[in-house]
């Protein structure tokens, strides 16, 4: 009896070892800023490790400005090219370690999509809401630098997406822990006909979530408990 309570066990122990993370929660995608200060953010995601905003209700999409991400008026501004009010700003949410891929596309509309990600959220910008007026779309920035009303220096930024080759549907994978995440979608300033600070695009966005892989070790260390199973077995038919 003891040995077969220790093979149940071991059973039990490898199974843990070869599965893959439980899903926690369903994604939830909602319109509108989860604080009434900080960056005016468009959305409001959470997500576990296994997810998708795919079909979501209401349906992720909405309208850029088409130089919103990157305009070349602004290469003499000291923070960035990105304009902060004609971007869409998402707060994001991930309940546990995960693959995050980010998809963003024009939606009936001649949008150049790109998009950029930092950790941590802009919610308490000394009364300011909505921040600056331009952001950084490749890197960190501190707004209040240049206008002490407003402050970023709680994004962290992680990478992004700036459509260098003008495409119509761009797409990036992030390994990320569990946290905090700020989204920005815009338009990149490729010459697009009707390219102008004013123009509103249409967007669709999709993220989904996939479980971070085991590491070697832990499948080795299954291999080796279900090793011990089988030699179990074999002593005792023996």
């Amino acid at each position: 009896m003891k040995k077969r309570r220790a093979g149940f066990a071991l059973a039990a122990a490898a199974l843990l070892c070869l599965s893959g993370p439980v899903a926690a929660m369903a994604s939830t995608v909602t319109a509108g800023d989860p604080t009434p200060n900080g960056i005016g953010y468009n959305w409001t995601v959470t997500m576990n490790g296994n997810d998708t905003t795919s079909g979501s209700t209401p349906n992720y999409a909405g309208t850029v400005g088409a130089l919103s991400f990157n305009d070349p008026i602004n290469d003499s501004d000291p923070i960035g090219r990105g304009w902060t009010h004609t971007s869409n700003w998402t707060a994001l949410t991930l309940t546990e370690a995960t693959d995050l891929t980010v998809t963003l596309a024009a939606n009936g509309s001649g949008l150049l999509p790109a998009f950029a990600l930092w950790q941590g959220q802009q919610n308490t910008d000394n009364g300011t809401v909505g921040g600056y007026h331009v952001y950084n779309n490749a890197g960190n920035f501190d707004w209040s630098t240049v206008d002490p009303g407003a402050d970023s220096s709680s994004l962290n930024y992680v990478g992004n997406e700036s459509n260098s080759g003008a495409l119509s549907s761009v797409s990036k994978t992030f390994s990320l822990g569990p946290g905090l995440y700020s989204l920005v979608f815009g338009g990149a300033a490729r010459g697009v006909t009707g390219a102008t600070l004013g123009g509103a695009l249409g967007y669709q966005a999709t993220l989904t979530t996939a479980p971070v892989p085991l590491p070697a070790a832990v499948w080795l260390f299954g291999s080796g408990v279900a090793g011990v199973i089988a030699f179990a077995r074999r002593r005792k038919s023996a």
